[in-house]
This record gives structure tokens, C-alpha cells and sequence, in this order.
């Protein structure tokens, strides 16, 4: 797709189609400057310029482009970021059903962040397998018309939608495709002239020899071989300590000997949307150029039954010495990041976020609207919270609580994987806090945010690529 920037007035753009933008209570600048021409067709629409509002024009004399698709955003003091995202991707992709190749948009809202995200986040779809695409027209070109200041914004959204966008592909990419290797490989071709950044890939004889038998657990079952990557990204000063993520990357999870029932499976190829999240990070905030030391870690495995995988009641010892009984090896993400974690504080690190597709008890108490988030830390909560609100991928903090850790008990072992039914996502959370010691550690379950019901406004029926905007944010405001 092309991307351009200009200064010239989006009246004057010559494309197929634009986006044109006004309050319930107040009129843009550009209805400000053609108002009187645009009433009459107002009214005959009944048009009031209300959230989600949108109604479409052809061929105004006073606009260039043919096709003129008008939303509205409500009033103004309540107009934010993510009615701009909504509005402008249900604009964007009504353009596209009307065929247009080149569109033209500026700043709605003059907020041109949020005005690039829900542009190319709206024209975001998984099809690349298909051999004959729903939408035939594919919107080609897209020209942004602002100031200076404007046009860094709409290139910093660019980069920030193309980073959720690479998360959302990998965690939609069929296991047979999507496999560890693919990620490393992949990972690095998407960051091969990206300066101050390394990709490394570690083998499971490398595991074996850094202790990691929890993960190693884990890599048992499957003849695909794990492989587990690290992107160093040195945005910083040397020796400044690093903000490091972990994902969960398990490319398919059957559940292992305790297998899953065949109904849903098919969905556990996004099981590795925790280290897809983490490679889309990277990829913005080194692009970003973010004056910031930032290290991805992805524990890439599959989760396989056979001969050879780990079997209930089996014992294995983590990398930090802690003897594990694996009760139930679908429990399996809390294990690939137990080692994950241990492995993440020898980088002295100022903070350590992890990001899993962890519990379906998380998945029913939170549903798609929240990502549960568990730390120890209140500042670091409120760092959190506050990238949440500002992105619209939010946050609510749950409890990590000893009373949750009774449940770990085990007569054979340290603790067990699992804990009950009841309090789930804590006890998980329990579980990894004895692997990790810093205080600015936080678990970020995404069970429920990783999958979509429906497509609406940017966001695609499927993957989301939820909360990559919010980690993206988070680093950045760590840096200002």
C-alpha cells in the first residue's frame, strides 16, 4: 500500500474518495469553509453530525474526489481518540465497498494518531490463504493532508497500526504455517534494517543447558522443533536498564496428554498471541526509535500428546530450582513462562510485563472488554492503566493475593500448575510470581481481549492484536 503525506487542502486532493468530519454541536473547519454547500444535503439526510453517524455523497461540485463519505463524532468535548479510530474505520471501509483505489483523510478530530490507526487498522483482513478475496477492490494509495506537526503524528500512528497488525497476522497464521521457526524467521526479516536491534534464536539444547525443564516440559510432545527468541532493542543509553516482555508463544495447544475436547481447538493457533503481541511491540518501538532498552522474550513451542510428551503428576524442576508437579499439562503457558520469567531478570531489568493467553477463568470474568493485569506494584499499576485509557485497551487490575497460593500445594513437589477451578486467573498469576522476584513485574491475561465476536469499526472479526497499542504507550511514556 502507498502511503503519502501533503499540505494541500483535502478538497483539492484528486482521488476517488474522502472523509469528511463534523461535531453534533460545531462544524469542522473544512464544513466551516463549505457549510452553507453542505447544509442541504444535512438536512435531507437528517444528518445531525451524532456519534456513529455517517452518511455518503457523490459528486460535489466544491471536493475533487467523487465519492464523499461524512461522519459524524458526536459532541465535541466528548469526542475522543477511539470514536476517531471507530468512525474512521467504518469510513474507510464503506470507500472501499465503493471500489475507490486512492483515499484521502486529515486529522479528525486533529487527532492524526488516532486517524492513521483506524485507517490501516479498518483495512487490516486475514485472506493472504485465500485464493479468491471477499473484497475484490483493495483501497491501494491513501494520501493524509496536515501541518508538520500532523504529519509526524500520522507517521507515528503508521508505525504503531503496522506493529498491531503483524501481532494480529502471527496470531491468525494456521499452526502447519505459523510454526516457531516461522516466528524467528519471520521476526527477522521484518526487522532486518531496523537499527540498534538484535534477534537471537535459542535451540532446546541451549534450554537444556540454561536449566529451562519447565519449558523443556513443555517442547516434550511435539516433533516441531521450540525455539526460543530474543529481540534486544537498544534504544537507550548503555547500561540503562531494560523494560522486558515475555509472551506465551505456544503456536498450538492441543492440551497435551490432558488434551482439549476437538470443539474450539482450532482457535489454539492463536495460543502464541502473547509473542506475537511482544514482536509487534518491538517492532513499533524500534521504529519509533524510542529512547528506551527494550527486550521481547518468546518461548515458542507447540503443546503436543505422543509417546514422548510430559504425562500428569510428572515433576520437573525450573530453571530457578523450584520443583513443579504438572497436574495438568493444558496448563502449559504458566510453564514456558516460569523459565521465561527466571530468565528475564538476569537483564537486571527496571520492569518485567508478561503476555498470555493464560485462563479461560480470566476469559469469564473479564470477557473481550478488559485485559486482566496482576502486579505487585501499585506505581507500576497506575503506569498501566493510565497506556490503557490512553489507547483504549484497558486494563483492570486483579488481586494477587497469598490466600491464592494455598491452592498451589503439592505432596510431591514445590507446588502443583494448577489450583482448582475457583479463582483461576489469580492462581495462575500466584503461580508465576515464584518465578520472578521484581517487584515491577506485572501478568497481563489476554484470554479474553485476544479474540473478537465481529468486526467493529478498526477492529477485525478474530485477532485484534489486543493490547499492543497499550504496551507501545506504556514505553513511551516511560521514556517521556
Amino acid at each position: 500500500m502507498e502511503i503519502n503525506t501533503t499540505s494541500s487542502p483535502l478538497d483539492d486532493i484528486e482521488c476517488d474518495g474522502v472523509i469528511i468530519w463534523t461535531y453534533e454541536d460545531q462544524n469542522s473547519s473544512i464544513l466551516d469553509k463549505f457549510g452553507d454547500s453542505f447544509s442541504k444535503y444535512f438536512e435531507s439526510a437528517n444528518f445531525q453530525g451524532k456519534k456513529n453517524q455517517q452518511f455518503t455523497l457523490f459528486n460535489v461540485d466544491i471536493i475533487k474526489a467523487p465519492k464523499i463519505i461524512v461522519i459524524g463524532l458526536g459532541k465535541k468535548d466528548d469526542a475522543n481518540s477511539e470514536i476517531v479510530r471507530n468512525s474512521v474505520g467504518n469510513a474507510v471501509r464503506e470507500l472501499q465497498k465503493l471500489k475507490s483505489i486512492h483515499i484521502a483523510v486529515n486529522a479528525v478530530n486533529n487527532d492524526a494518531q488516532a486517524t492513521s490507526e483506524g485507517v490501516l487498522l479498518s483495512l487490516y483482513v486475514f485472506d493472504e490463504l485465500k485464493s479468491q478475496k471477499e473484497d475484490a477492490t483493495k483501497i491501494e494509495k491513501i494520501t493524509f493532508t496536515g501541518d508538520e506537526v500532523e504529519i509526524i503524528d500520522w507517521q507515528n500512528g503508521t508505525i504503531i497500526s503496522k506493529g498491531q497488525n503483524i501481532a494480529r497476522r502471527l496470531a491468525e497464521l494456521p499452526a502447519n504455517i505459523g510454526t516457531p521457526t516461522y516466528f524467528v524467521d519471520h521476526t527477522k526479516t521484518i526487522l532486518k534494517d531496523v537499527n540498534n536491534i538484535t534477534v537471537i534464536s535459542r535451540d532446546e539444547e541451549w534450554a537444556k543447558q540454561k536449566k529451562m525443564n519447565a519449558y523443556l516440559s513443555v517442547t516434550a510432545g511435539t516433533d516441531e522443533p521450540a525455539k526460543f527468541m530474543e529481540i534486544h532493542y537498544k534504544g537507550g543509553q548503555e547500561g540503562e536498564k531494560p523494560i522486558v516482555f515475555v509472551g506465551k508463544g505456544i503456536t498450538f495447544d492441543t492440551g497435551g496428554i490432558s488434551i482439549k475436547p476437538s470443539t474450539g481447538m482450532g482457535l489454539m493457533r492463536a495460543d502464541c498471541t502473547g509473542a506475537a503481541s511482544v514482536i509487534g511491540v518491538l517492532f513499533a518501538v524500534s521504529k519509533l526509535g524510542l529512547k528506551k532498552n527494550v527486550i521481547g522474550l518468546t518461548p515458542l513451542t507447540e503443546n503436543m500428546p505422543s509417546g514422548k510428551a510430559t504425562k500428569p503428576s510428572d515433576v520437573v524442576f525450573a530453571s530457578n530450582g523450584k520443583s513443579i508437579e504438572i497436574d495438568n499439562t493444558d496448563a502449559e503457558g504458566r510453564l514456558v513462562l516460569s523459565d521465561g520469567l527466571v530468565y528475564a531478570e538476569t537483564f537486571n531489568p527496571e520492569t518485567v510485563i508478561d503476555i498470555a493467553t493464560l485462563t479461560g477463568a480470566m476469559m469469564r470474568a473479564l470477557g473481550e472488554a478488559y485485559t486482566g493485569a496482576f502486579t505487585r506494584s501499585d506505581e507500576l499499576w497506575a503506569e498501566l492503566e493510565t497506556a490503557g485509557i490512553t489507547t483504549h485497551e484497558r486494563f483492570w487490575r486483579m488481586p494477587l493475593d497469598k490466600v491464592y497460593k494455598k491452592k498451589l500445594k503439592s505432596n510431591l513437589a514445590d507446588l502443583k500448575n494448577v489450583g482448582g477451578v475457583f479463582g483461576g486467573a489469580s492462581i495462575a498469576a500466584m503461580f508465576l510470581g515464584e518465578f520472578i522476584e521484581l517487584k515491577r513485574w506485572a501478568h497481563l491475561d489476554i484470554a479474553g481481549s485476544m479474540a473478537n465476536m465481529k468486526r467493529a469499526g478498526y477492529k477485525p472479526e478474530g485477532i485484534p492484536g489486543i493490547p499492543v497499542r497499550a504496551l507501545i504507550q506504556f514505553v513511551r511514556d516511560s521514556v517521556n
